[in-house]
């Protein structure tokens, strides 16, 4: 840039013009605020008001992981080298599912089983048929009745049942699936009219696995929109967990870790979780009271396709 002078003195004149240096801004926001991604947070905050007002529990489900070298990344020294070292690789790692709310963390619902893959992605290791399980097993059965059960939109929370076909799907396999609808079509329709009346009415038929096995318990599961973790309190908790964990972790064994961490989960009473609720409950009404102003900025950028020649996204993975 042609400044004549060291990196030092250029950082205090950015300074001055009043610049500062933070992390860059990503395109989250811009995401959130997409009409589609906008009608299901609206679709969701005035469900969960409704919830609220009836009075019904609501506890918030999560996956996480913690790694056997998690550790604080200060430390006190006495200029001697002597203190404490970290190792270089993250080692062996465990996942962690869990589920609370206002009244804590559900009892006898934690869930913590080491890591058997390499993958970057913890979210491989928690597949349907875990998650099932665990809901089956451990969280449904420490439940109060009338539960609102919140998760997230991995792909093992939304398996569905009986899946709408897709336009691959032969006529006979379309026609059933409409019969078993109640869909009246012409007798003359052919596949691509069978298939747009699919499309029509596939949103309103949409039927989740876990959605069954928990209201089949008198529960109901609420998904959070997507791109919108700042929803789940348990988010915020996750840190809390992982805090206490890396200011005690000096073994950097998994299994002493996976303790530490069953012990702070252990401890966290409904006094303490009751903070990280009212911040959402807070985040719920600035989304709602911001969005007569977002339909303000939104309608300046509008892009125009109507000359484009790219197709249409397919609906056939969805």
């Amino acid at each position: 840039m042609g400044f004549k002078g060291s990196v030092s003195s250029c950082r205090r004149v950015i300074r001055r013009l009043g610049f500062r240096w933070r992390r860059s801004k990503d395109n989250r926001k811009i995401l959130i605020e997409r009409h589609d991604i906008r009608s299901k947070r609206l679709k969701y905050l005035r469900e969960i008001r409704q919830y609220r007002e009836e009075g019904r529990p609501i506890v918030y489900v999560d996956e996480t992981y913690i790694h056997s070298t998690h550790t604080s990344s200060h430390a006190w020294d006495d200029d001697l080298n002597k203190t404490l070292h970290s190792p270089v690789g993250k080692g062996p790692r465990a996942i962690i599912v869990h589920g609370g709310g206002e009244r804590g963390f559900v009892d006898n619902a934690l869930l913590m089983f080491k890591s058997g893959r390499k993958t970057g992605d913890y979210h491989h290791e928690m597949n349907t048929e875990n998650f099932e399980k665990w809901s089956s097993e451990k969280l449904i059965p420490n439940l109060p009745p009338r539960t609102v059960v919140v998760v997230d939109n991995a792909s093992y929370h939304n398996v569905q049942l009986n899946r709408a076909p897709t336009s691959g799907a032969t006529s006979a396999e379309m026609k059933r699936w409409l019969a078993e609808k109640n869909i009246t079509y012409p007798p003359s329709s052919l596949k691509p009219d069978l298939y747009d009346l699919i499309k029509t009415h596939k949103p309103s038929h949409i039927k989740y696995k876990i959605d069954n096995i928990f209201e089949a318990a008198g529960h109901t599961v609420l998904r959070l929109p997507p791109y919108h973790p700042d929803l789940n309190p348990i988010e915020m908790i996750w840190g809390t967990v992982k805090n206490c964990v890396g200011q005690k972790n000096v073994t950097f064994k998994l299994d002493d870790a996976m303790r530490l961490a069953q012990d702070k989960f252990e401890s966290i009473s409904s006094k303490e979780c009751i903070p990280y609720v009212n911040k959402v409950k807070a985040r719920e009404e600035e989304y709602f009271s911001e969005e007569a102003g977002i339909d303000a900025r939104t309608e300046n950028l509008v892009i125009s396709t109507e000359d484009s020649d790219d197709s249409e996204p397919s609906d056939d993975d969805e």
